[in-house]
């Protein structure tokens, strides 16, 4: 393997940033048959692009170094490299989410929130616990625990500053543990802190460090984690696959411990931007997913214009996901807000359905399931009823007119049934806009 065959390997990986999905994908089919022509893997990147750059000054011939391709690796490349060879996400915007909050947890301090890292899965065995092995390698003072107590988790934030990573979090009792709650939630925004009495005296805990769980059952009603917590968080859904990646060795991590060298290299010189550019579509978005992302894209724009394109890409796409919010509690959510702009005290199923169609966030024209796992369609009038069910129960007849002339009754629901489960759900969270809501009344017969 020559110069000539290394400088190749550095042009095809910076590729990997290029903000445009085809050459990514070209690039990544090259590389792959360039490692298989050398007998590499991907796992030996790292050491081949650090072996050539650190011994670019020992050559001896200048015609082994070409001035008009430079070096653009930034260290967002080595932990997507690192994340693809050990783990296997459904997206390729998981994997930039994934880079962009490890980056995030060398530099937090500089922001105003902390974004969550939440790892989910429906069943066990789908690498959350590998991706977070990988995380403890690359973050910023890792703590890493399946069994945190909650006085060893504000220890471990108050005193020593860790980044928390809790494996196995759906054993967590978030019900009924306030406190564990609250470094989950508090931990979330600078100058976050919580008091605790300690003995006769209350001290205050700073809980604002950056925090990451890997959990079962997160977007599966009815989850483990309430609303607010939820739209603080980036959500990796991670499932089951036959693909075999690399196996995590914790005695043998050379690799990733270079590129946790490079990540603190970066932290000490990079210049950031704290208030970049953000999409239009993602200002439209829920706050705190604005806030998250605020705080992602300008780590990304530090690195390059490739990764900055790539992030605001990966943002859209999050946000339109609508993994920050449990389906169920976002229908709750638009049913109110139907109900409010109407002024109606009853509805039919199936206007209730059309109403939801017509929402101006489009959400229910791109349903994914209520676990995230069914390809983009409507929202049907069986999964509406199948989703309000366990909360607002079964339908009834309702007459839509009152009884006035034309009524007919269809099956339906009255607002004493959801005013109870809106007030344990929806209560603080903000409606969604409606659009092309009509009265009732203009639907006619058959709604």
């Amino acid at each position: 393997m020559n110069a000539k065959d290394r400088r190749r390997l550095r042009q095809l990986h910076a590729m990997l940033g290029s903000p445009n999905p085809g050459e990514r994908e070209a690039a990544w089919k090259k590389i792959d048959a360039w490692l298989k022509k050398f007998g590499k893997t991907w796992n030996d990147i790292p050491a081949l692009l650090y072996d050539e750059s650190t011994a670019a000054a020992a050559r001896s011939d200048p015609r082994d170094v070409d001035p008009s391709q430079p070096v653009n690796i930034t260290p967002l490349d080595l932990i997507r490299a690192m994340a693809e060879d050990y783990f296997i996400l459904e997206s390729p915007h998981e994997y930039v989410a994934y880079a962009l909050w490890v980056a995030h947890t060398h530099v937090h301090e500089l922001y105003e929130v902390s974004p969550r890292l939440v790892l989910t899965s429906a069943t066990s065995s789908c690498g959350k616990s590998v991706a977070l092995n990988v995380a403890e390698r690359l973050v910023a003072r890792p703590e890493k625990s399946d069994n945190f107590s909650v006085a060893s988790m504000y220890d471990a934030a108050h005193f020593d500053r860790k980044t928390l990573l809790a494996d196995e979090a759906d054993n967590y009792n978030f019900a009924t543990k306030r406190e564990l709650r609250a470094i989950f939630n508090s931990g979330y925004a600078k100058g976050g802190t919580f008091t605790r009495k300690i003995g006769n005296r209350r001290v205050k805990y700073r809980t604002n460090v950056p925090l990451a769980m890997a959990s079962i059952g997160v977007l599966t009603p009815p989850g483990t984690l309430a609303p607010p917590l939820m739209r603080r968080s980036v959500i990796i859904l991670m499932k089951k696959h036959r693909e075999k990646k690399r196996r995590f060795v914790a005695s043998d991590t050379r690799d990733l411990d270079i590129v946790y060298q490079h990540l603190r290299m970066w932290a000490r010189d990079v210049k950031l931007n704290l208030d970049p550019e953000l999409p239009d579509e993602l200002k439209r978005a829920d706050p705190s997913v604005v806030d998250n992302w605020r705080v992602m894209i300008s780590i990304a724009d530090a690195c390059s214009l490739a990764w900055g394109a790539l992030a605001r890409e990966a943002a859209i796409w999050f946000a339109r996901s609508g993994r920050h919010e449990d389906p169920v509690v976002t229908l709750l959510r638009d049913a109110r807000t139907i109900f409010n702009t109407r002024g109606i005290d009853r509805i039919t199923v199936k206007a209730l359905l059309a109403a939801l169609h017509d929402m101006e966030s489009g959400y229910w024209l791109e349903f994914c399931g209520v676990q995230h796992n069914r390809f983009p369609h409507k929202l049907t009038e069986s999964e509406l009823r199948s989703m309000l069910r366990p909360l607002v129960g079964p339908t009834r007849s309702v007459w839509p007119l009152k009884g006035r002339p034309g009524d007919q009754s269809a099956k339906g629901y009255y607002r004493s049934d959801f005013e109870p489960v809106w007030r344990a759900y929806c209560d603080g969270a903000e409606p969604g806009k409606p659009a092309n809501v009509v009265p009732l009344q203009s639907l006619g017969k058959g709604a």
